[in-house]
C-alpha cells in the first residue's frame, strides 16, 4: 500500500508539473509570442530555444526578468499586468522549450518576409509588434510602465558598461495592429485594453524591424514600423470606462479578430470591423455588466462617435444593464480640414 502512493502521489505531480506548462503556454502566446516567436525561436525579441542565454536559466531567475522586464531591450515589466501565478506559469513554459535550439524565420537567408505587410477585407492581418506612438499623450498610457535609461549590457561578456547608456525605445509594446487593405487599419493596446488610433491607405512599413528584404537586419535602435496611410482617429485623455485593465486574449470570427479583456471586474469582448466609408472603424462591444456601463469619452473625440444603444451626451455613453450586454460605437475619420 505504502509503494502504491508512492506511485499515486509522484504521478499527480507530474499531472500537476505537465498542467503548468500547458497554462503557462497559453499565457505565452498571449503576451510573450508577438516578440519572442509562436514558439520561442524570437522575432524582435531574442531567441528563447538556443544555447545563448542572456538573462538566466532557473526559474527564479526566469521570473525575475519577466517580472522587472529589461528596459535596455524593450521588453516591459509584465509584474504589474500579470499576476504570480500566470508569470510562474509562463516561466514553467520558457524553462520547457530552453535547448530546443529552434531557428527563428527571421533567421539571415531563411526568411522572403516582405516589410510591407498587407491584408483584405475578406481576410485580415492580424500582427503583433511594437506600434508608434504618434501624437498619443502620456495620460492614455495610464497602465504602461515608463521605460528609463539603462547600463548598456553585452551578452557576451556578461556585464554592463558604467560608462555607457540605453534609452528606452519609444515605442508601444504589447501593440496588435490589423489591416482590411485599403479601407481600414488599427491598432490595439493590449496593456490599456483600448483602440488608440486608425487609419486608411496603406498598411505598415516594417522596413526597420524586419530589414529590407530576406533575413532580418533590423535597426538596433528606432525600429518601430512607419504607419502609412491617413491617420483618421487618435484616442484622447485616459481611459473611458474606470479600472484595471487585463487582456485575455483573441479569436477570430469569420476571420475578423475578436479581443477579450476584463476592466475591473467587467468583461468585454471588442470586434472592430470596416464601415461603409473608408477609414470608418464599427466597434462591435458586449460585456457581462448586469448593473450597466458608463463610457467618459474625452469630448473632442465623441464629435466621431456615433451609437446604436444607451444614451450619449457631452461625451458620455449610459448604458443599462440590457444595452451593455451588446452594443456598438461607430467611428467617422476626422476630416483633413478639421486636423
Amino acid at each position: 500500500m505504502w509503494c502504491r502512493s508512492i506511485v499515486f502521489s509522484a504521478s499527480l505531480f507530474i499531472g500537476s508539473a505537465v498542467a503548468d506548462v500547458k497554462k503557462g503556454e497559453v499565457v505565452y502566446k498571449t503576451y510573450c509570442a508577438s516578440c519572442h516567436g509562436p514558439e520561442g525561436a524570437g522575432l524582435v525579441g531574442p531567441n528563447l530555444t538556443d544555447k545563448e542565454v542572456l538573462h538566466g536559466t532557473s526559474k527564479e531567475e526566469i521570473i525575475k526578468v519577466i517580472t522587472n522586464g529589461v528596459p535596455a531591450k524593450a521588453m516591459p515589466p509584465w509584474g504589474t499586468n500579470l499576476k504570480k501565478d500566470q508569470i510562474a506559469d509562463a516561466a514553467d513554459f520558457i524553462k520547457s522549450i530552453m535547448g530546443k535550439n529552434l531557428t527563428s524565420p527571421f533567421a539571415t537567408g531563411k526568411s522572403s518576409v516582405t516589410p510591407f505587410p498587407k491584408g483584405t477585407l475578406d481576410r485580415p492581418l492580424l500582427m503583433r509588434t511594437y506600434m508608434p506612438v504618434l501624437d498619443l499623450s502620456d495620460e492614455v498610457f495610464g497602465h504602461h510602465d515608463k521605460g528609463k535609461a539603462v547600463h548598456k549590457y553585452t551578452h557576451k561578456s556578461g556585464k554592463e558598461d558604467p560608462e555607457k547608456l540605453d534609452k528606452p525605445i519609444h515605442g508601444i509594446v504589447g501593440a496588435i495592429a490589423v489591416n482590411f487593405g485599403e479601407e481600414l487599419s488599427y491598432c490595439f493596446d493590449s496593456t490599456e485594453c483600448r483602440l488608440l488610433y486608425t487609419w486608411k491607405g496603406g498598411f505598415m512599413d516594417m522596413t526597420n524591424y524586419w530589414g529590407k528584404g530576406a533575413g532580418s537586419g533590423r535597426k538596433r535602435f528606432g525600429y518601430i514600423g512607419k504607419v502609412l496611410g491617413d491617420v483618421g482617429y487618435q484616442t484622447k485623455g485616459k481611459a473611458p470606462v474606470v479600472g484595471t485593465p487585463q487582456f485575455k486574449g483573441y479569436r477570430k470570427l469569420n476571420n475578423i479578430p475578436e479581443f477579450m479583456y476584463s476592466i475591473g471586474d467587467v468583461n468585454f469582448t471588442l470586434k472592430v470591423s470596416p464601415g461603409k466609408k473608408a477609414g470608418e472603424a464599427v466597434c462591435h462591444y458586449t460585456s457581462d455588466a448586469v448593473n450597466g456601463l458608463t463610457f467618459k469619452f474625452n469630448k473632442d473625440e465623441a464629435q466621431l462617435f456615433s451609437v446604436d444603444r444607451g444614451e450619449f451626451k457631452n461625451g458620455t455613453l449610459t448604458l443599462n444593464g440590457t444595452d451593455a450586454a451588446a452594443f456598438t460605437i461607430t467611428i467617422r475619420p476626422i476630416s483633413k480640414e478639421a486636423k
